[in-house]
């Protein structure tokens, strides 16, 4: 290699060097994904499923499509469902895959879910990680009384945002996920998925719904 050639490698090499150093004192590293709460909820998810699933019921998905919209605490939350799903000897029959942008608010339309609702039977629980079924009282009359059970997640603010008491008074809520108000950033106790769990999340069913948080939804 001539002289000329081996400085300009070189200097091309410390102009990379200073871009890279530049980048990360502005933007740093990318922070990593702690997966512990995220599977920890998805295995949750599949435990209350499997109690709420009569004999010869399918387990029916709803979750969000994480190949346009990258989510790893989706992927996450996913891995936790299939992995307690798999260790019973159970499987998703079918898969609800919505693509929902991961910084708007997780919701599905209601004409989706009636549709959703109306291919299961009794038998079968619907397990959504997108909140609950929300339907105006025409899609509620085009159900009929055998519906399936539902479990959805429902944190953050959404138990102040949807009346999930309504829901479950409509039987189409059986088992809501909320999250915590007293959340603090501290590891749980117990560095188990249980653990994980109960430290971020609660569960609520129709034996304790008078104790979810008032709700103002728009409109109701």
């Amino acid at each position: 290699m001539g002289k000329k050639k081996f400085i300009v490698v070189i200097a091309g090499f410390v102009t990379l060097c200073a871009w890279t150093s530049t980048y990360l004192s502005v933007w740093g590293l990318p922070l990593r994904l702690d997966a512990r709460p995220h599977e920890a909820l998805g295995r949750v998810m599949a435990e209350e499923a499997l109690k709420l699933r009569s004999p010869g019921g399918r387990i029916l998905l709803v979750c969000r499509d994480t190949v346009r919209f990258k989510s790893p605490a989706s992927v996450a939350q996913l891995r936790g469902f299939h992995s307690v799903l798999k260790a019973n000897k159970a499987a998703v029959a079918s898969t609800n895959s919505l693509k929902i942008d991961p910084l708007r608010l997780m919701s599905v339309p209601g004409l989706d879910y009636l549709h959703i609702l109306k291919s299961a039977s009794e038998d079968d629980v619907v397990v959504s990680f997108l909140g609950p079924p929300v339907l105006n009282p025409d899609q509620l009359a085009r159900l009929t009384e055998k519906r399936p059970r539902v479990v959805a997640v429902c944190s953050g603010a959404m138990p102040m945002q949807v009346n999930l008491k309504r829901i479950f008074d409509e039987k189409l809520l059986h088992v809501a996920v909320i999250s915590r108000p007293d959340i603090t950033t501290n590891a749980p106790p117990s560095d188990t998925p249980r653990g994980w769990f109960d430290h971020l999340y609660s569960l609520v069913t129709p034996a304790n719904v008078s104790e979810l948080p008032a709700s103002n939804p728009a409109g109701q």
